[in-house]
């Protein structure tokens, strides 16, 4: 289809309704709809819709990011979002050429993400316990993030159905990428969600797995919120513990422990290995010992 004379404002809501009959994710959708908020902002101030964008005005909205200064890693995501915009009006022939031709997004230096110690984990989970009601499910929460790798929205959204601890499994359900996975879970985390179970189910009448005293399904600042007091009682108060933290926690423990990139790269939902690999590097120090246990031909040489 060929859109004739549209403005800014008509184009993106024509973009708008695009991805969201793509079924595009809630949150990718939103970062999208606030870079091109902010793309308008620099284009035109009166209440008309601007014209659509060149080459020349994404330059300027880049340059005026920077000038602003946002962090690099702020204007990427912006720009990366603009450029999908972009790419779009070319593909529905709204503009000849993409206007984000010839325009470079910043680079922004790889930092490979913090995670914590074995020692750090033993003082998290000991907080936990606090032999209480909240304490029970604190604990099995946290060793949930610890032991599987689950992302915060993928927690709040278990129900009890999704927890089969007779197969130590766990059904994640519309995960990134609006897919289902099956994580599996080991010996202490399924004694410790037995150990839940056993005590949830007291005035519980909700599906929700993870829920307060009152039967609500526990939300994501819940969550954040109790990982980050258990923090603060086990010490940890200098370190910014989040769920996200845990997650690289587990993938980083995962392969320091002998696990594989690619039954990680299914464990924790990534589309692309690439991402995984980023835990093999994290966990380099470490594979000297671990090639020394595992060498095919010194293992063949010593049998």
């Amino acid at each position: 289809m060929v859109y004739r004379d549209v403005d800014f404002d008509s184009a993106v809501r024509i973009f708008e309704g695009y991805c969201r009959s793509k079924g595009l994710a809630a949150e990718t959708l939103k970062t999208y709809m606030y870079a091109l908020d902010r793309l308008r902002e620099v284009l035109h101030h009166s209440e008309a819709s601007p014209a659509l964008p060149t080459r020349d005005d994404l330059r300027h909205f880049a340059g005026n990011m920077l000038h602003q200064g946002l962090a690099r890693g702020t204007i990427r995501i912006r720009m990366r979002s603009v450029r999908v915009f972009a790419n779009f009006l070319e593909r529905e022939e709204l503009v000849e050429v993409s206007p984000m031709t010839g325009v470079e997004i910043p680079r922004v230096p790889k930092s490979m993400p913090k995670i914590l110690s074995v020692q750090e984990i033993h003082k998290l989970l000991r907080a936990s316990k606090t032999g209480t009601w909240y304490g029970v499910r604190n604990h099995a929460m946290l060793s949930a993030f610890l032991d599987t790798g689950v992302r915060l929205g993928e927690l709040v959204k278990l129900d009890v159905a999704d927890v089969d601890l007779n197969s130590q499994s766990i059904l994640v359900r519309d995960g990134k990428g609006s897919k289902d996975r099956q994580v599996f879970i080991g010996r202490v985390l399924a004694r410790s969600l037995r150990r839940w179970a056993e005590i949830r189910r007291y005035g519980q009448e909700t599906d929700a797995y993870f829920s307060t005293r009152d039967g609500c399904r526990l939300d994501k600042r819940n969550v954040a919120r109790i990982i980050e007091r258990v923090a603060a009682r086990a010490g940890l108060g200098d370190r910014r513990v989040h769920p996200h933290l845990l997650r690289h926690t587990f993938a980083t423990h995962f392969i320091k422990n002998g696990g594989d990139p690619f039954s990680l790269q299914r464990l924790l939902g990534h589309a692309d290995i690439k991402t995984t690999m980023i835990y093999v590097n994290l966990a380099g120090a470490d594979l000297e010992e671990a090639h020394a246990k595992a060498s095919p031909l010194d293992r063949i040489r010593s049998a």
